[in-house]
């Protein structure tokens, strides 16, 4: 059930269109290709095709193949059929949300406790002059309230080349030094050779306005919309339907969310551990989303609620391929940090 705990170990909150992964016609039947990050820093490349996936964790060097198919929830099943990994057994499944050509989000099989992975669709590189994307962090090992929460940036893009200064703020909205950013592209994947604490960045931007950066090996990275023109009607974020993850009690769940009548959204989550498959409901009473403010354009904080309890998130928020996308951050009670996103119906 959703508890109190939800507030203080919420590491993810997913929300996804029951139709964009379930889509028809050729760009789903297409193969598709991301590239993706997972806390506390593990880059990811992914290929889906109508029946089939396959997965390597560069970082590991691990890598998983099987099956694919389309829950009756909307969620797509992904079934192990071949993998290195000494964790996860033949058998044992995925889950994930898919808008092709933008973005993917997946649960890894193995322990429910594993952070999601968000990757972006690769094939061509966002085209400038100039773009501008908001952010939030992916945690690193060791995140805390000091450290960066979220941020903007605009790239003046000269061909395959984008620079820009990267604005960057602590979750109270503490403003931190801001920090060159530098990528070169390829068919959609970035790579920045100076990235934080001299790393190097990996990184995925599509032209349909999602990105996401890894900073290498528990150095975290960040999750990103591209920054609207003007501030977003916070009152028609509440209107909308979504659907998704979230980690409860250490065990990532599948849940729905929708307007609760107020001005503020209600999410209420599957049961483990095939609720989304069957979907049976968990009886739990649910989490209150509300959207407090807007520092700016696009970033919004947000305010998270149970009976046991509240804390302030932040997003980054767009419509991106016909959708409503917000992308969040937030620190709980334990200390530790937690990403969140919403993709409306």
């Amino acid at each position: 059930m959703l508890k109190k705990t939800l507030l203080f170990g919420f590491a993810a909150f997913v929300f996804y269109s029951l139709f964009g992964c379930a889509g028809s016609g050729l760009v789903a039947d297409a193969t598709r290709s991301y590239l993706g990050t997972q806390a506390p820093g593990d880059v990811w490349d992914w290929t889906i095709s109508k029946s089939t996936f396959s997965a390597t964790n560069e970082t590991n060097g691990f890598i998983y193949s099987g099956t694919k198919s389309v829950l009756s929830t909307g969620f797509l099943k992904l079934v192990i059929t071949s993998t290195t990994d000494p964790n996860v057994a033949v058998g044992q499944a995925a889950y994930a949300l898919e808008l092709p050509g933008t973005a993917m989000i997946i649960k890894p099989a193995g322990a429910d406790a594993l952070p999601p992975i968000v990757a972006c669709s690769l094939g061509s590189n966002p085209p400038g002059p100039t773009v501008s994307f908001n952010f939030v962090a992916i945690p690193k090992t060791g995140q805390n309230a000091q450290d960066e929460a979220y941020g903007h940036v605009t790239y003046t893009v000269a061909g395959n080349d984008y620079q820009g200064q990267t604005q960057r703020f602590a979750i109270d909205g503490t403003s931190l030094p801001s920090t060159l950013s530098h990528f070169v592209g390829d068919h959609g994947r970035m790579t920045n050779l100076n990235g934080p604490n001299g790393t190097t960045t990996s990184a995925a931007m599509t032209p349909s306005g999602v990105c996401a950066l890894d900073y290498g090996p528990l150095a975290g990275g960040a999750i990103g919309v591209l920054q609207p023109a003007q501030d977003v009607d916070l009152a028609g974020l509440a209107m909308k339907s979504y659907r998704g993850f979230l980690i409860d009690q250490g065990k990532t769940q599948c849940v729905s969310c929708a307007p609760n009548g107020n001005g503020a959204l209600h999410g209420s989550g599957y049961a483990n551990p095939d609720g989304v498959e069957t979907g049976v409901s968990d009886g739990g009473s649910g989490v209150t989303v509300t959207f407090s403010s807007q520092p700016n354009p696009g970033l919004v904080k947000i305010d998270l609620s149970s009976s046991g309890g509240s804390e302030s998130l932040v997003a980054a928020v767009n419509v991106v391929a016909g959708k409503t996308m917000l992308f969040g951050y937030g620190l709980g009670g334990d200390g530790k940090g937690y990403n969140f996103l919403l993709v409306e119906n």
